[in-house]
């Protein structure tokens, strides 16, 4: 019979075709046991043993292999030894070439997708996953940020922290949680903690109870789309409030044509919003003195340097009417954070958690590719996929430097070593993003 499965060790005896699957059945070629790997003692056969075990496909066709083994007992400590294949992973029920083919594929496809195409059920997959990720924690390590982000995600019905390489816009790690008592224990352990310079995130504060007593090095920024986005809660709720006070056709006119125009930046709108803004200027002088008031308060972030930043705010701020409590709400937070805020135009590069929030999205894609995910393992596939991993690492070669006797000596001043970052977000983003038809 022809070798279809170049497995040392065994010869096919018998293929056939069952319940979809391709059956091959193999015995082992070695030479007969004789004396007992425990003891030492005689060992007589004891019938022979059927077993059946998963293979990769064949032309897309589910494999089984079926051995037949000889068992023994020994005759002295009563032992049952059944030989072993050096291919068979006896606890999978697998063999080991199945099993690197699904470690290959697990952070890329779903526990479905990968079990109907290699015939074995999902908690075959999800099991030998769990094995897998265990290893990448253990072996993988990512570079300690210098500008780090910090960002919450409701996932699963409960808020997680996320935390990116906010210079290389990488995601660096997933938290269970974001409360006190999951983040101090972490950042006290953060390794080469004294090398994060820069922290962007919300103001939410247990994030900066959280970090700053452990980060020696860091400095707070409030992320600018924390900041501005109040704007536009504020823009919201001042429309609402002048909505109600109108009648029911003004109202419906309001929250179909107004809505969507208020809280977006007059570059992004068409002619015809351009025009609905035109018209509320005309008809609802009240709504367009918030409108521009929420510009302004994002103009406050075209500022060249802090000084010129804190300026424009308070302008802004001694401007608002009174009659505009929202607006008021917003400069109270500002006055509150505003060492955090104003810091902005301190750090190196303008920090945004822009990329974090973006991954929030991605997160929730890959939430639906895999219903009934555990959050370690869409931590992992987040994490750990090896795509965006790869974009994200760097090669650093040997250094060499001449040696003081010789031009021609070199002394080499570091081993050849990968630096990883983390998993790039814009190439997850273009691996997990729904294709438009779904």
């Amino acid at each position: 019979m022809v070798d279809l499965l170049r497995l040392e060790g065994v010869k096919a005896t018998d293929y056939r075709s069952e319940n979809g699957y391709a059956i091959i059945t193999v015995q082992p070629t070695g030479e007969e046991l004789t004396t007992c790997p425990k003891c030492g003692g005689h060992l007589y056969k004891h019938g022979v043993r059927k077993n059946l075990f998963s293979d990769t496909p064949m032309q897309m066709q589910p494999v089984k292999i079926e051995v037949k083994r000889q068992r023994y007992r020994c005759s002295n400590c009563k032992s049952m030894i059944t030989p072993e294949l050096s291919f068979i992973n006896e606890k999978r029920r697998s063999t080991d070439r199945l099993i690197k083919e699904i470690r290959r594929l697990c952070l890329d496809r779903t526990f479905t997708q990968i079990a109907e195409d290699m015939g074995v059920v999902v908690n075959t997959v999800k099991n030998i996953t769990i094995d897998y990720i265990k290893e990448l924690e253990e072996n993988v390590r990512f570079e300690t940020p210098t500008i780090m982000g910090v960002d919450e995600l409701k996932l699963m019905g409960t808020f997680r922290c996320v935390i990116t390489n906010l210079s290389m816009n990488t995601l660096y790690d997933m938290l269970p949680g974001r409360t006190q008592d999951k983040l101090i224990p972490y950042f006290q352990n953060l390794p080469d903690r004294e090398k994060v310079e820069w922290i962007c995130t919300d103001m939410w504060r247990p994030f900066k109870k959280s970090f700053f007593p452990h980060l020696p090095n860091a400095k707070l920024v409030i992320d600018k789309f924390h900041v501005v986005r109040m704007a536009n809660v504020a823009m919201e709720e001042e429309r609402k409030a002048f909505q109600n006070t109108q009648s029911s056709e003004v109202r419906l006119k309001l929250k179909k044509n107004l809505r969507w125009v208020l809280v977006r930046r007059p570059d992004t709108l068409n002619e015809s919003q351009i025009e609905t803004l035109e018209k509320m200027r005309t008809f609802f002088p009240k709504l367009a003195e918030a409108y521009d008031l929420k510009e302004e308060f994002f103009r406050i972030y075209d500022a060249h340097d802090k000084s010129e930043a804190i300026k424009r705010f308070q302008n802004w701020q001694q401007n608002i009417p009174k009659e505009l409590l929202s607006f008021k709400g917003i400069a109270n937070t500002v006055n509150r954070h505003a060492e955090d805020i104003f810091a902005y135009w301190d750090a190196p590069i303008k920090l945004t958690n822009a990329y974090t929030e973006a991954h929030n999205g991605l997160i929730r894609v890959a939430n639906r590719m895999g219903r009934g995910y555990s959050f370690d393992i869409l931590r992992a596939k987040m994490l750990y996929n090896k795509v965006a991993r790869n974009i994200a690492t760097l090669n650093v070669p040997p250094i060499y430097i001449p040696a003081d006797n010789s031009s021609m000596a070199r002394v080499i001043t570091q081993e050849s070593r990968k630096i990883e970052f983390g998993s790039h977000i814009p190439s997850l983003n273009e691996l997990y993003e729904p294709d438009e038809d779904d």
